[in-house]
């Protein structure tokens, strides 16, 4: 299995349980959270998340929970509109090449994406 399609699998059962989180603190505060990336560098193995203490300025706490202890792409949380939207954008790096994968979990399905080569490398 490749390093895309083994970060896909672990998505698959990460995705409803950010879900549910979503929803809950949308119940709670009126907006959808958002989360920083979760590691300070793109991982090209696995690799601890680093950066989870960091928040975007005037947003309440918020992590994912239920992350793996080792991540094999670093993740982050964008939002839109209020309270319309969330995206969720994934970036690994493959043989040096790092690779970025987009969910869009609101109104903007064509905002996503497969994974495609980073074109800011």
């Amino acid at each position: 299995m490749s390093a895309l399609s083994q970060i896909d699998a672990t998505l698959l059962a990460l995705l409803p349980v950010v879900h549910q989180q979503q929803n809950a603190y949308l119940e709670e505060h009126g907006v959808h959270y958002q989360m920083l990336w979760t590691h300070s560098v793109t991982p090209s193995q696995p690799t601890a998340p680093d950066n989870l203490a960091a928040l975007p300025v005037g947003q309440d706490p918020a992590t994912v929970s239920g992350l793996p202890a080792l991540m094999r792409s670093r993740m982050r949380i964008d939002t839109y509109g209020k309270p319309d939207g969330w995206m969720m954008t994934l970036e690994a790096s493959v043989d040096g090449t790092v690779w970025r994968k987009q969910i869009d979990c609101g109104v903007r399905p064509e905002w996503s994406g497969e994974w495609h080569i980073d074109a800011t490398q």
